[in-house]
């Protein structure tokens, strides 16, 4: 895997901060740092003496690297355990970013609890950067298994459920914390090992942010292909938000197939706001019925619609139960249909019917910030995993069908609203 496959880290200065909070009272000055949704307190304790002195930094390839951070395989001197050494410059651009690290640090701390987070081993502080001494998950990121073609390397239905069962404990865990991870992706999910295949493991809480019932926040950032509409409507962040990745990470994890990537990223957002994803696939027509109706219940344009990680751990799908027999996914899509009554996050909600530009009158419409403006600023790239070895002469010669957008293995950077992006994503 090239490191043009990862995506990239976003520590923003507060000074340069694009996120909003909008409090049912008067916020005052010491609320500056709960504006942007980042904590501040720590109890890990921050080690000033040189890494090296007690850490071996494995040589070779560096596990991630991004403009301003570097993830190096390194080995403890006093026990010989492995860890991934995760290592930050403090400024960047000339800004001061200390406290956003202290924020990530503070979120493991957190989550220290999960067994699919992963864990924060010891934090080392230096004149221009500072090391987070991670656990070291040899399996991975599950991107690999999404991308392969070989039957005994890309994951079957059965290992989907499982480890999905796994992103979802460590999800609701987030959740019941009042924590959104809001770059939820394969790149972002580790194994513990792939032979045999392992546990899973959350890392990056890079553009994470904490949430509460009281205060809004709004904020442009995630990864294109996976952020939710409200993102791009600069509509309120939610759990919800964390939701739609969820489902559209089901969708590439059971097929390989990133559902709404476009050929740019103009289209890639259009397709997100007028909820134009494809349930009829050939990789869908494969699975089990129910897996379609899982997926159903989170790619929904509203939050409120959404089910919650508690809901998906409910759903059939997930269940050590027997799939229902001889149903189609056509007779799925059929039934789920039919009008149903409007439930909450917490019930299950109606699925969506498949891909229309007119399905809501509003969906063809962006509405907030995503201008034309924002859209160039917001710049990602585009990772393409494979190569087609077709000659530029057959392509050529391809129908205006057959050159419709080949979602495979594509997969996007994270953006950040009129911020620069800088680099790789690593965690």
């Amino acid at each position: 895997r090239q490191d043009a496959e990862c995506g990239v880290v976003k520590m923003s200065s507060p000074a340069v901060s694009r996120s909003r909070l909008h409090h049912n009272h008067a916020a005052g000055p010491s609320q500056s740092r709960s504006v942007s949704g980042l904590l501040s307190e720590i109890q890990t304790a921050i080690h000033n003496e040189p890494f090296a002195d007690h850490y071996t930094v494995i040589p070779g390839r560096e596990l991630g690297r991004g403009k301003f951070a570097v993830v190096r395989k390194c080995v403890e001197k006093c026990t010989g355990h492995e860890y991934a050494a995760k290592i930050m410059r403090k400024r960047r651009k000339g800004q001061d970013c200390r406290m956003e690290i202290i924020h990530e640090i503070a979120l493991l701390e957190l989550a220290s609890a999960c067994p699919h987070v992963v864990n924060l081993h010891q934090v080392y502080e230096m004149a221009s950067e500072m090391v987070l001494v991670l656990e070291f998950a040899a399996g991975g990121e599950i991107f690999n298994q999404c991308v392969s073609d070989q039957e005994d390397e890309a994951f079957s239905e059965e290992d989907v459920k499982r480890l999905m069962r796994q992103i979802l404990e460590g999800v609701a865990f987030l959740h019941q914390n009042n924590v959104v991870h809001l770059d939820l992706k394969p790149q972002n999910i580790l194994l513990t090992s792939t032979s045999p295949l392992g546990d899973i493991k959350i890392v990056d809480f890079g553009l994470s942010r904490m949430v509460s019932s009281h205060q809004e926040l709004r904020e442009i950032m995630g990864t294109p292909e996976y952020v939710a509409p409200e993102i791009l409507n600069y509509e309120p962040i939610s759990t919800a938000t964390d939701m739609w990745s969820v489902g559209v990470l089901a969708y590439v994890m059971l097929t390989g197939i990133s559902p709404f990537l476009g050929e740019d990223k103009q289209e890639t957002f259009l397709n997100i706001s007028q909820l134009s994803v494809s349930y009829s696939d050939e990789e869908l027509q494969q699975l089990d019925p129910a897996a379609l109706s899982f997926i159903q219940m989170l790619l929904r344009k509203h939050p409120q619609e959404r089910a919650t990680a508690e809901h998906c751990l409910t759903h059939p799908w997930l269940q050590p139960t027997e799939p229902q027999d001889n149903q189609t996914v056509e007779e799925i899509l059929s039934v789920e249909e039919e009008p149903s009554s409007t439930s909450s996050s917490t019930s299950s909600p109606e699925p969506p019917t498949s891909t229309s530009s007119a399905e809501e009158e509003d969906a063809g419409e962006v509405h907030g910030p995503l201008t034309e403006e924002l859209i160039v600023m917001a710049a990602y790239t585009l990772g393409q995993c494979r190569q087609s070895s077709a000659s530029s002469v057959e392509e050529a010669a391809l129908t205006a069908e057959q050159k419709a957008i080949s979602k495979r293995f594509k997969f996007e950077e994270p953006f950040s609203a009129l911020q620069e992006v800088p680099g790789e994503f690593i965690y």
